[in-house]
């Protein structure tokens, strides 16, 4: 009985560690960086960029998009980063369709594309490329109007 209760004790504790290390965010931001921030604000958050480009910041297997001054992407290729469910790089597209029912998924560009968020200008949206049934990248995004 105490092992039994054991067990189970310390199996919520690491179902409560994993949720609190969560770094990806759908529709919010990841890799401690969320939509809306200045490039002073990722700066300070992620210290200074590897290089920068067309509009972008680029940190180790990390990417940050600006538009007017402001994070409009975030793109991860970290095996380490992941929502509160679990999903991330790695995760295999069953794997993203199980944690979001409402997760839409098309072919795109020679990949998959599976997109959380309605699509339409203006919005928010979390995008899980998929190539050879798994996760490459993770993009959170604000869509152009």
């Amino acid at each position: 009985m105490r092992r039994t209760l054991a067990l189970g004790l310390a199996g919520a504790v690491l179902v409560f560690a994993a949720a609190a290390h969560a770094t990806i965010r759908p529709q919010y931001g990841m890799s401690r960086v969320v939509l809306g921030m200045t490039k002073a604000q990722v700066r300070a958050r992620l210290g200074s960029p590897i290089g920068s480009g067309g509009g972008r910041f680029f940190y180790a297997r990390v990417w940050v998009g600006f538009r007017l001054g402001r994070v409009v992407e975030v793109t991860t290729t970290r095996s380490t980063e992941r929502t509160a469910s679990g999903v991330g790089v790695d995760s295999s597209e069953s794997e993203v369709r199980r944690s979001y029912p409402s997760v839409v998924c098309a072919p795109s560009g020679g990949f998959r594309r599976c997109r959380l968020g309605s699509g339409r200008p203006g919005t928010r949206a979390t995008d899980f490329l998929i190539g050879h049934g798994r996760v490459l990248q993770v993009t959170v995004q604000l869509l152009p109007k």
